[in-house]
């Protein structure tokens, strides 16, 4: 039996979103068939089938908002029996079913027939190492999960079952021992899910009692302590630190923002929170560089935006500082630069990336870009058209914007807004003359870019987009 999970289709994505099921349980699939059309943080894709058999089960239904790795479907494989076709997939929202008790036989049952090969019996590989490391036999337990599969709760409940079947050791009065100074107490004996929740809700192994062998703290202890102790004032997420409006029906129409638009809202504000932005700007004067985009647009169909790539590009060469990330205490230098562009769709803003674009010629810009703002638009970008972007490319100029700072896209250190070009007055051989000037400003990830790096940076970038021969000069123009 395979799982089919849910992937993780950028950085960024924690969970995505079931849009519907193109086929139902039963159907037969081989692989590279489209099985469901999933949304991410950034755009809705095709999830495609990596196996050959049919499908057993579809345990999240559309609609469904699963986190990434969890499973939402069973494909059973060559040989295996799939389940009879669901009326419908489970629910969005509907809770999940309770686990049930895995069945373990008493020790004085008869000996069971022989197991099916160990091959045939399904098992999470968590509950198969839970069971080695537990001393479970678990070819006898019967499994709590889909189709008879074996879950780490099934595991739990058999070792329970088991220690509680085993005789106690009488309690004998131990010989006194030697005192040793200021000893600290042995952390007590846990079953792994019980440590698990210690852990997640903060509490006091002190306060916990055991009821397993050996005064064992089983998950049932943790769970009672929970149940009783007063619920902590937990902080809530970054994007929901405001008190919700109230609003009458008067005043305005409340509608609930889309699965992506609610994930981006915690994304950016999870960036704002976390990254210690700073802003450097710089002015270009463009006027011998737009002088010569009507004939690039008319030989190529370069656009002001294609000419800040190449740009961006060239100067990324000299400044390969610009291209890192902060990675928890890590610092990681990328080998390419996978150019980020910010693309407006009717779904909202998504970032398209040119993978391993440093060395890329005008032309070649220009057609991977047409490409893939296109597939933007269909929502029809793959995983790696949005993989690790390094350095991305906001551009407003078409707006009439003077100037504007732009929030990170990780693992990008650095997000470049590029503003419109206006008629400014400008000093030239001593003279002032009426010129085309485009702010430039960088937004910079301060943990590993420095002020003077990005200077020398925007330094570099100005001397090229004032400068069309230098820009120009081996880019295929």
């Amino acid at each position: 039996m395979y799982e089919v999970v849910m992937p993780r289709l950028s950085d960024s994505m924690e969970e995505g979103k079931i849009i519907k099921w193109k086929v139902k349980a039963g159907d037969a699939v081989r692989e590279g068939d489209v099985l469901a059309e999933i949304e991410s943080d950034k755009a809705a894709m095709e999830l495609e089938c990596f196996h050959d058999g049919r499908m057993a089960e579809i345990v999240r239904g559309d609609g469904a908002e699963v986190a990434v790795g969890q499973i939402i479907a069973y494909i059973a494989g060559a040989g295996e029996e799939a389940a009879a076709p669901a009326a419908e997939p489970r629910a969005a929202a509907s809770a999940a079913p309770p686990v049930k008790p895995a069945a373990v036989a008493p020790a004085a049952a008869a000996a069971p027939a022989a197991a099916p090969p160990e091959a045939r019996i399904a098992i999470s590989p968590y509950a198969r190492k839970l069971a080695e490391s537990r001393g479970i036999d678990y070819t006898k337990i019967k499994g709590a999960g889909p189709h008879g599969r074996i879950m780490a709760e099934d595991i739990e409940q058999a070792a329970r079952t088991v220690a509680q079947t085993q005789p106690q050791p009488p309690n004998i009065e131990p010989a006194p021992l030697k005192r040793v100074a200021e000893a600290r107490p042995a952390e007590p004996d846990m079953e792994p899910l019980a440590a698990a929740l210690v852990k997640r809700f903060h509490v006091d192994p002190a306060s916990l009692r055991g009821s397993g062998p050996r005064g064992m703290i089983l998950v049932d202890d943790v769970v009672a302590v929970l149940c009783v102790r007063p619920p902590a004032a937990a902080k809530p997420p970054a994007d929901e630190e405001l008190p919700a409006l109230e609003v009458s029906e008067e005043e305005a129409t409340v509608e609930d923002a889309s699965f992506r638009l609610k994930t981006q809202a915690r994304h950016v504000t999870a960036a704002k929170h976390v990254i210690p932005h700073f802003y450097v700007t710089v002015s270009a004067d463009v006027t011998r560089l737009l002088a010569r985009r009507a004939d690039l647009k008319a030989r190529l169909g370069a656009t002001v935006t294609h000419l800040v790539m190449l740009a961006c590009l060239k100067a990324l060469r000299t400044h390969p500082e610009i291209n890192c990330t902060w990675d928890r205490g890590r610092i990681i230098r990328w080998k390419h630069v996978n150019l980020g562009l910010a693309v407006e769709t009717e779904q909202g803003l998504t970032v398209a990336v040119l993978a391993e674009a440093e060395s890329l010629a005008l032309s070649e810009i220009i057609r991977r870009t047409a490409d893939l703002a296109q597939r933007a638009r269909e929502q029809h970008l793959t995983a790696g058209d949005r993989r690790h972007p390094t350095f991305v490319i906001s551009n407003l100029g078409m707006y009439d914007v003077e100037e504007f700072q732009a929030i990170l896209n990780p693992p990008a250190s650095v997000t470049l807004a590029v503003a419109s070009a206006h008629a400014a007055p400008v000093i030239r051989g001593g003279g002032i003359h009426v010129g085309t000037v485009m702010h430039l400003t960088a937004s910079c990830d301060h943990r590993v870019i420095d002020g003077v790096a990005a200077a020398r940076f925007l330094q570099d970038l100005k001397r090229l987009m004032e400068n069309p021969e230098t820009l120009l000069e081996g880019a295929g123009a």
